[in-house]
């Protein structure tokens, strides 16, 4: 089963989306460390609690990428439709077909409209 935190700036609603439709289990940051919590704190919570990163922040994707490359895993939306309904349909596209080939713990996945973007950890 896979395990993933929302970050603070993901609804519940997509929290509630996951949990029900893949059977996930989800956990908002705010179930996790106070709402405001830096990046590096919610890494921590999520390294701790074997956690992928789901969230709109950037700034995941500069962490991985130029510090902790294969250290954790975090899928970043990049959206201009940052509704619910189009969050939840971008995650159902990649969670029904593209998912399961990806070691989701140790990569970054970028999210787009109708693109997935995967940095690999380095071996």
């Amino acid at each position: 089963m896979s395990k993933f935190p929302l970050d603070a700036n993901l609804s519940v609603q997509t929290k509630a989306y996951l949990r029900d439709t893949f059977g996930f289990d989800v956990l908002h940051v705010k179930d996790l460390l106070p709402i405001s919590s830096l990046d590096d704190a919610v890494l921590a919570a999520a390294k701790r609690e074997q956690r992928v990163v789901i969230t709109f922040d950037q700034d995941f994707g500069e962490i991985y990428y130029l510090r902790k490359r294969g250290q954790f895993g975090a899928i970043v939306l990049e959206l201009e439709d940052q509704t619910v309904e189009s969050v939840n349909r971008v995650l159902a596209h990649f969670f029904h077909r593209e998912a399961a080939g990806i070691d989701l713990d140790h990569s970054l996945v970028v999210l787009e409209t109708d693109r997935v973007r995967i940095v690999r950890p380095e071996h």
